[in-house]
């Protein structure tokens, strides 16, 4: 079995060249039977590693699945929650059987891209994954926008978990001619309170998720990456918008990443809210000297 007669695959483009975005993309909107627990399963991630030439050494792809096994067979057959969701690597697109199923975009998606250099600024690592959800703070923050009266300076009482657990209200009011940053993510140099973040957590989100489960913090010092300024993009009647955020390491060590999340500046004083937060489908290791760029696309269907 397998798609070659369907997809462009490696073969096709050369195994030592890297997959073209658009190409991947495509992947990531198409399922699979995944050979290691049978189950019908979107592509969750493309993985390759680069050798210093710049050629591709090593791909991978991961599904992502369902484990069911240790649920009662009831269970597992009408679908009660909570599954254990997982991560199935295969490491060559032949192994896997595409399942013909209708291919519609949601109306709201989120891709992280991650890629990892060297010391010597050479491209060593590139993911492209699909994110895996926006969390409850990203509904709250945007029905206190939806709510709220710029003219009377009138807020909602919508609130939730900032970054340090501790319930806040998302909005703290509007003055007339007043600036007051919200939904920011272009935090400046060395700022690691809000903006894309990065972490070694592998803990899964639920819905009182409210930070990282181990945020890495901004420096030079053991453990420790500098965070670079965020910037985000966005063009008129564009259906997608784009944050990105550089991360360098002078640590002295390599430093592990398993997991990002971009948390969203409030005009409340001091207080972030997380909105998006996702664990790696595999750690990366960012070596001294070397830098990790991550960018989070959203993007959504007109139709």
């Amino acid at each position: 079995m397998g798609t070659e007669t369907e997809l462009i695959t490696e073969r096709a483009i050369g195994a030592d060249r890297p997959l073209p975005e658009e190409q991947a993309l495509d992947l990531l909107h198409r399922y699979f039977v995944c050979p290691h627990c049978g189950n019908i399963s979107r592509l969750f991630a493309v993985n390759e590693f680069y050798g210093e030439d710049g050629s591709v050494v090593g791909r991978e792809y991961y599904l992502s699945c369902h484990d069911v096994e240790d649920l009662p067979p009831e269970e597992a057959r009408n679908g009660t929650l909570p599954f254990r969701k997982v991560h199935h690597r295969v490491s060559s697109l032949a192994e896997l059987e595409e399942v013909k199923i209708t291919r519609t975009k949601p109306n709201v998606e989120v891709f992280l891209h991650a890629h990892n250099y060297d010391a010597e600024g050479r491209l060593t690592r590139r993911l492209i994954q699909r994110s895996d959800s926006f969390l409850p703070n990203s509904l709250g923050m945007l029905c206190s926008q939806m709510e709220s009266q710029y003219a009377t300076g009138t807020v909602t009482s919508c609130s939730g978990p900032n970054t340090g657990n501790t319930s806040s209200a998302f909005i703290d009011g509007y003055t007339e001619g007043a600036y007051y940053e919200m939904f920011a993510t272009g935090a400046p140099s060395g700022n690691a309170n809000y903006g894309i973040q990065v972490g070694t957590g592998t803990a899964a989100n639920s819905t009182t998720t409210y930070a990282l489960a181990s945020q890495i913090p901004n420096g030079t010092g053991s453990g420790q990456l500098s965070y670079g300024s965020g910037a985000a993009s966005w063009s008129a009647g564009s259906t997608s918008t784009t944050a990105v955020r550089t991360f360098s390491n002078s640590s002295g060590a390599s430093v592990t990443v398993s997991e990002v999340g971009l948390v969203w500046e409030s005009n409340v004083s001091g207080y972030n809210f997380i909105m998006i937060r996702d664990v790696l489908s595999s750690s990366f290791t960012v070596a001294n000297g070397g830098n990790f760029n991550v960018q989070y696309n959203i993007s959504i269907t007109v139709s």
